[in-house]
């Protein structure tokens, strides 16, 4: 699988990222949301499904969303030894989230705890290198 490399001069038109959202929310009917987020943690577009049940205020969202990036702009001081992250895990009580660092961007999905995250996971990341490296961006 290729690893879609950083670039700090890439960034994506608003119609691809909020395509590859609802793309991704279709994958499994247990994904509750997926966004797009800066590396600054701010939301740049976002997909919810109706009439599921949210576990976050917008404030403590965007929190969250904050600290998430700070966690993958650290990380990434480490891609000389450890190689590029492809994404990340998080599994709780009520739901598990998964980012995926592309570019100066991130995806990430909230999906309930009952989800396969392996086998999402793996299905979003070869959709990520699909959709976005046949893309010309200035």
């Amino acid at each position: 699988m290729q690893i879609i490399p950083y670039n700090s001069n890439m960034k994506y038109p608003q119609v691809i990222l909020e395509s590859l959202c609802e793309e991704v929310l279709n994958l499994d009917p247990k994904i509750k949301s997926v966004g797009i987020i800066d590396d600054k943690g701010k939301l740049l577009t976002e997909t919810k499904r109706e009439g599921l049940e949210t576990f976050m205020n917008q404030k403590d969202l965007e929190i969250l969303l904050m600290e998430t990036a700070l966690g993958v702009r650290m990380r990434r001081e480490h891609d000389g030894q450890l190689g590029p992250v492809n994404f990340t895990v998080s599994y709780g009580e009520n739901m598990v989230s998964v980012i995926f660092p592309f570019q100066r961007e991130m995806l990430y999905l909230s999906a309930e705890n009952e989800i396969d995250f392996s086998k999402i996971s793996f299905l979003i990341l070869r959709l990520l290198n699909q959709k976005l490296l046949r893309i010309n961006v200035v």
